[in-house]
């Protein structure tokens, strides 16, 4: 049983595929604006009538969009992580905070290459002027400059630290 788990072909299920059914996906309605999901024929709200293959690119979009906007907001709390483990490194006798700190500040310049290589230069058929988009990238740049102030600190403290033992 276990070990079913810990292999790579190990693949969540739940009953719709069991039953091969796909769960619906929601986009935005082209007439109105208004969140549906791709099991409707028409609209519930302007009773637009909906295109399945159209719905289903479209509600693909949405959930791109989406996993940019959540993974933009992960990268953003890596990097207020790495404030909060550089103040705590400051604090004597609490080393493993300052190896978290480094950890997180090679990591977070990683995941902001695989963010824009994702879901800013690799993104095709999607309106990168979306307004998750947008706020996306926001944040993508607050962590980078988050990132970069952190390292200029602990560059700083590394060369204070080194004329003051010398």
């Amino acid at each position: 049983m276990f070990a079913a788990l810990l292999t790579s072909d190990f693949k969540e299920t739940d009953m719709s595929s069991i039953l091969g059914q796909s769960e619906p996906q929601v986009f935005v309605c082209p007439n109105c604006g208004e969140m549906i999901n791709t099991s409707m024929a028409q609209c519930a709200y302007c009773n637009a009538p909906v295109d399945p293959q159209w719905a289903s690119w479209a509600a693909n979009a949405q959930a791109t969009i989406a996993s940019a906007f959540n993974y933009a907001n992960n990268i953003m709390n890596v990097a207020r992580a790495l404030i909060v483990l550089f103040v705590v490194s400051l604090i004597p006798f609490l080393g493993l905070a300052g190896y978290a700190f480094l950890v997180l500040l090679f990591a977070l310049p990683i995941m902001v290459l695989l963010w824009l290589s994702k879901y800013q230069w690799g993104l095709q058929g999607i309106d990168k002027n979306h307004e998750d988009l947008k706020q996306a990238r926001r944040r993508i740049i607050k962590a980078s400059i988050i990132w970069v102030v952190m390292l200029f600190l602990r560059l700083v403290m590394e060369i204070a630290a080194f004329f003051i033992m010398s």
